[in-house]
């Protein structure tokens, strides 16, 4: 039988063993393995989520490691899906054309680019783009809209294959992808061998300094393998001849930042604020062990908290749904043991629409049940996006229905 999880005991970054466990997780099935009725027993298994520190260079990460086939043998996600998104890339790729003078025509690399909006994106200001995506159901659709995409992991040999057909790319893109990259220093050489000589290697990640403000734990799912600082990242491009210039904040996934590297020695000058955010993340001790240890803590006290009102709505005979399907909603299933609680879920993904949840097997349906069925109580598990989802549903507010928002603290509205 195939090894489907193992686990990694020395750091991706500075392959150090000195590592320790900080925040253990219930354990889930992959987070986005939402499967049809005939297929539920493929999410029955459930594997460990640990959450580990390097002590030597303060790497944040999963040690326990899932077969890619797993988690995106049946991958449903699309980048469309998420709300804001495709917007927020249009101005990405302005962001980028216009920081590194980007001439049109030029190629732009996007690595794990998903149905291609990305792509678009760049596309709109005249660039050769080209996708690079693992999923073949994700990479099809892609390909079906006239998206160049090549389905395949990012190596060496995909990179040599990219340069010999089209030349080096004058931008690559990584985006919400990185922290999915099991051998990460391997992929990061790999990108540097893809980047011509005034190229410009752009991260844009989960920054979870600013996800732990708003409580954002279940940001933490197998896919993701890696949870990086700025300190962190700028180590790991050091080790790969790749030298970070300039960082910027951003809204998605509850805070992330979009890191810009060049070759090591490059023309572009390094900005002030890479220092600033390493030097703040020393202040507020985003490397240490304790950090976490106590967010753990404060994390399973919501999770009390949330879990005695549920009880108490139950007992009165009153029923819930859950809103939201995706890999966060797994984990916060999961954690906070919320699956008892719940009749059904809906989403806003018409992907989702007739599958069942992972593990649980909660239906997902369309958000317009909520107005057919009228529950008592609608847990947000999807609270990120609270606001946009009590503004499509102000119909089930206004007949007496109640949302409950779990995070980042517990309130019920209506």
């Amino acid at each position: 039988m195939k090894n489907e999880s193992r686990k990694v005991k020395n750091c991706r970054i500075c392959n150090s063993h000195h590592i320790k466990e900080v925040f253990t997780l219930k354990p889930t099935p992959p987070g986005d393995l939402f499967l049809p009725k005939n297929k539920l027993d493929l999410s029955s298994e459930k594997y460990p989520l640990i959450l580990a520190i390097c002590i030597d260079c303060g790497y944040l990460h999963l040690p326990y490691v899932l077969d890619p086939d797993i988690s995106y043998g049946n991958y449903v996600y699309e980048t469309k899906t998420t709300i804001g998104l495709s917007k927020h890339y249009d101005h990405y790729a302005k962001d980028i054309v216009s920081f590194g003078a980007i001439k049109p025509s030029s190629l732009v690399v996007d690595l794990g680019s998903n149905d291609g909006t990305m792509l678009r994106s760049f596309q709109s200001y005249g660039m050769k783009a080209l996708g690079v995506e693992p999923s073949e159901h994700i990479s099809n659709f892609a390909i079906q809209e006239q998206l160049e995409t090549i389905n395949d992991y990012f190596s060496n040999n995909i990179a040599d294959t990219i340069i010999n057909k089209y030349g080096k790319a004058s931008v690559i893109t990584a985006n919400y992808m990185f922290a999915n990259i099991d051998n990460v220093v391997g992929f990061t050489e790999s990108a540097k061998r893809l980047l011509a000589d005034d190229g410009l290697f752009v991260i844009q990640t989960g920054y979870h300094p600013e996800q732990m403000k708003i409580n954002m734990f279940d940001y933490i799912y197998h896919e993701h393998f890696s949870y990086f600082t700025v300190k962190v990242l700028k180590q790991l491009l050091e080790k790969c001849e790749l030298e970070l210039i300039h960082i910027s904040s951003h809204a998605p996934k509850g805070g992330s930042i979009r890191v810009i590297a060049q070759h090591k020695g490059g023309d572009r000058d390094v900005d002030k604020n890479v220092e600033s955010f390493i030097k703040k993340e020393e202040i507020t001790k985003m490397h240490d062990m304790e950090t976490y240890i106590r967010f753990a803590k404060d994390i399973n006290s919501l999770k009390n908290e949330l879990v005695e009102l549920l009880k108490k709505i139950k007992s009165s005979g009153k029923n819930i749904v859950g809103y939201g399907a995706t890999h966060n909603t797994t984990t916060l299933l999961y954690h906070f043991e919320l699956g008892e609680y719940l009749d059904f879920l809906v989403d806003d993904n018409p992907a989702k629409y007739g599958l069942y949840s992972p593990g649980h097997h909660l239906r997902v349906y369309p958000s317009e049940k909520l107005n057919e069925d009228k529950p008592d109580y609608v847990l947000v598990l999807g609270w990120q996006h609270q606001d946009t989802i009590i503004n499509r549903n102000k119909r089930f507010l206004e007949e007496g229905g109640k949302f409950i928002i779990p995070l980042p603290e517990l309130k019920v509205l209506g």
